[in-house]
């Protein structure tokens, strides 16, 4: 083999590893003062493009036609919904679920749960996270009435959160987090 050969081999190799998908205890979904970066410096929330987030992620592996278009990352325990209009998608990110587990199954829900880290400010989310410590930590933050019982609204700098709990409220099952057209 000769060294222009297998610069172009060792070239490919380097493409092809650059676009695969983190492992799933890799995923990394940082958000600070309203920009939301998966993986490093990989701003979702800049234009709230499908692309940037499917950049990072990979390919999805279920994807489901509705209102939304969602896409799952099943072994990521994330999902990605994607606005349509007129039934046509977008191409834009309406709202990031990260499901630390799954009370229900249904079509859209990751059948694995989310096993990377989620950062909010200073504060490192996971199952165990309490209300009150998210209320502690996320100050300065805007609390609004929810759409369903046990889960939080939550608000800064452009970005909403919803911080769903099960019934009892002892296990964060999952946060929402999207474009704040509220404020």
């Amino acid at each position: 083999m000769n060294k222009i050969t297998f610069l172009l081999l060792l070239s490919l190799l380097a493409s092809l590893m650059s676009m695969a998908q983190p492992s799933p205890a890799d995923v990394s979904i940082v958000i600070k003062k309203g920009v939301v970066n998966m993986g490093k410096k990989n701003n979702v929330a800049g234009d709230w493009t499908l692309t940037k987030a499917v950049k990072y992620l990979g390919t999805s592996a279920r994807i489901r036609e509705g209102v939304n278009r969602t896409h799952t990352y099943d072994e990521m325990g994330v999902v990605l919904f994607e606005s349509t209009n007129n039934k046509v998608p977008s191409g834009n990110v309406s709202e990031i679920q990260v499901h630390f587990s799954m009370p229900e199954k249904n079509e859209v829900v990751p059948r694995s749960s989310f096993t990377g880290s989620l950062t909010v400010d200073k504060l490192s989310i996971n199952s165990s996270t309490t209300l009150a410590s998210i209320r502690k930590k996320l100050k300065g933050y805007s609390e609004s009435k929810s759409y369903i019982d046990h889960s939080y609204r939550l608000a800064k700098n452009g970005i909403y959160f919803y911080f769903q709990f099960n019934s009892s409220e002892t296990q964060l099952v999952k946060v929402s987090f999207g474009k704040d057209r509220r404020s």
